[in-house]
């Protein structure tokens, strides 16, 4: 598949993205709960495939483990409730459109970095919809938000904020849109080094950039990229 292929694919799923916009979410309107859900989406999407960092957060929250106050429990104790929660298999999609059963991996992992999360904002009375409020700037928000959320870099943070609704300025740079910057503009690009801001910031400029030039806003482009990307590579026509 060609560069120029690829690019009639993003402007076609660009406005396929632009059409369902009206149905994200309105940060402002998220209870905190939704917050915290959303940040452990984030959290586990990068130790696994996003369809398993659903159903993870999905049996956390089911379990009622997503919850904006840790009520006097240690770090300990709520990732021992975590790791009991994600011991038993979870329900993922299929490619088939069936549902498989599947245990996470790095559950300890992920338990340790939920529970300091959870810790270190509501244990010290914050909020992250209170950091979302104070920030002047999407960049801001998602620097306090590295700060504060164990797992969050540069990448993780952006997701987040995409995912509420936040902010439609800010790039996702997901292996599958630095193999694009790689196959458009010859960019070879680690994942590991990316997460020290100042680089990805310069990338994600390079990729304002390109967003510019397919007319949409750069979060519109950068989803359209991760899908065609994804499905290109999956289908073998990368």
């Amino acid at each position: 598949m060609t560069v120029d292929i690829i690019n009639q694919t993003i402007r076609a799923m660009c406005l396929e993205v632009e059409t369902h916009a009206s149905a994200a979410q309105n940060w402002q309107q998220m209870a905190e709960e939704e917050f915290l859900y959303e940040a452990a989406i984030c959290i586990f999407g990068s130790q696994m495939v996003f369809e398993m960092a659903v159903a993870t957060a999905d049996r956390l929250r089911e379990k009622k483990l997503l919850q904006p106050a840790p009520r006097g429990r240690s770090v300990q104790v709520i990732e021992r409730k975590v790791v009991a929660a994600l011991s038993d298999p979870l329900p993922v999609p299929a490619r088939n459109g069936t549902q498989r059963w599947v245990r996470p991996r790095f559950k300890n992992r992920l338990a340790s970095l939920l529970a300091k999360t959870i810790v270190e904002i509501y244990g010290q009375s914050q909020t992250i919809r209170g950091f979302l409020f104070d920030a002047r700037n999407a960049r801001e928000a998602r620097e306090t938000l590295m700060h504060h959320v164990w797992g969050f870099g540069p990448k993780q943070a952006s997701l987040f904020l995409r995912r509420v609704g936040y902010c439609a300025d800010l790039a996702v740079l997901d292996v599958h849109v630095l193999d694009y910057l790689e196959l458009a503009r010859g960019l070879s690009l680690s994942p590991s080094k990316l997460g020290r801001l100042s680089l990805y910031e310069e990338i994600e400029d390079t990729f304002r950039e390109i967003s510019a030039e397919f007319g949409h806003s750069m979060g519109c482009v950068d989803l359209a990229t991760w899908l065609t990307m994804r499905v290109a590579k999956k289908e073998a026509f990368l």
